[in-house]
């Protein structure tokens, strides 16, 4: 069975939904699914995530992964098949990363080689940390997992290159929100009130005091993204809060970032005597490339005739760390030809990365 994989990215471009939403994108890639033969369907009970097995061989399994949710963006890019859903867009490329992994299946499927594989189509990628639901319903586990692999396409990167770097490849993610509580009185009377606002632009300067230092040990981000304070002019803010992230390479950094944001919004709250509530949201395991499978990596590139370029080490996060973690892994950019970064309203990845995202996992689900 011949699938035209070009029309199914237009597909899900239109089709994009948010995290642990992604049922009508679920519904699409199983009616292409059900089309091919030799392989065995599972569905997850807790979310939206599809796992097929291949079951030809007598070793352990190569996993193979695509992300499946999109972002809240509204899109600006004018293609002929732009979101129908409004507010919702494929910005980071995970339809790009589902049509490759389908034209995987469908060469595995024409093919019949005598391999164990799994092929994992895994929701909530953004944010929501969707591969560690995945895991965590142990459906994964009751095979005999030995690699894992994922790719990610690259804004700004040409079509044909094929990127990335053994260890850590993506930094581990934090996020975070801090908000301060005070007392609101008429300006003209602030002795008789608490300002929030200044304890969270002290919480502010403290940060960056601290972490001035630890960057020069480590590499590190720490940013607020979003703060709000107040409700009117010549009223002293009654609750302030910061909405950020950090990122950090190692999990002892992370968690000496997470006890400086403790620390230091208790120092603020008590400076101007108002109440601090920190609160930790999603943070991911660091993805960490094995340096063997890099190397078989380098290998098939040039066999493919495409071009290798080594890679930095990203700060963005990706939770395909949740697998690194567990198993030897591997991740690598895909050129997208697109000049615009990912997660911009204008972030359309050329369609011919397709085939060459197909047969590089081809070629490592196949290799001896």
């Amino acid at each position: 069975m011949t699938l035209d994989l070009f029309q199914l990215r237009k597909l899900l471009h239109q089709t994009p939904e948010l995290a642990f939403q992604e049922h009508r994108t679920k519904e699409l890639l199983l009616s292409y699914l059900k089309k091919l033969t030799g392989i065995k369907i599972h569905e997850f009970s807790t979310n939206t995530g599809i796992l097929i097995e291949y079951s030809q061989g007598q070793e352990a399994y190569r996993l193979f992964r695509a992300d499946m949710d999109a972002l809240p963006v509204s899109e600006q890019t004018g293609c002929a098949f732009s979101s129908l859903n409004q507010g919702m867009m494929h910005a980071c490329g995970h339809d790009i990363h589902m049509t490759v992994l389908m034209g995987l299946i469908a060469r595995i499927c024409a093919e019949q080689p005598r391999v164990n594989l799994l092929f994992l189509f895994q929701p909530a990628e953004e944010g929501w940390g969707g591969a560690e639901a995945v895991l965590a319903e142990g459906l994964i586990q009751t095979f005999n997992v030995k690699e894992v692999y994922a790719l990610h396409v690259a804004g700004g990167m040409e079509l044909g290159k094929i990127s990335s770097r053994e260890g850590v490849f993506f930094a581990i993610p934090q996020e975070f929100d801090v908000t301060f509580r005070g007392k609101a009185t008429h300006v003209a009377f602030s002795g008789q009130g608490i300002n929030a606002l200044q304890a969270g632009l002290r919480f502010m300067n403290l940060m960056q005091e601290s972490v001035a230092g630890l960057s020069q040990r480590e590499k590190v981000i720490f940013h607020v993204g979003k703060m709000e304070a107040g409700r009117i002019r010549n009223v002293v803010a009654d609750l302030c809060k910061l909405e950020g992230t950090h990122r950090s390479l190692r999990k002892e950094v992370s968690g000496q970032l997470n006890d400086l944001i403790q620390l230091n919004s208790r120092l603020a709250s008590d400076e101007y005597g108002a109440t601090a509530k920190v609160d930790l949201l999603c943070s991911y395991d660091p993805v960490v490339n094995a340096p063997a499978l890099v190397e078989t990596l380098k290998e098939v590139v040039h066999q493919a005739g495409a071009v290798w370029q080594e890679a930095e080490t990203a700060m963005t996060g990706e939770d395909f760390g949740f697998f690194t973690t567990r198993y030897p892994g591997l991740l690598f950019w895909l050129g997208s030809g697109c000049k615009h970064p990912l997660h911009s309203e204008l972030f359309l990845a050329d369609e011919a990365c397709i085939p060459l995202g197909v047969e590089i996992f081809t070629r490592l689900a196949l290799r001896n």
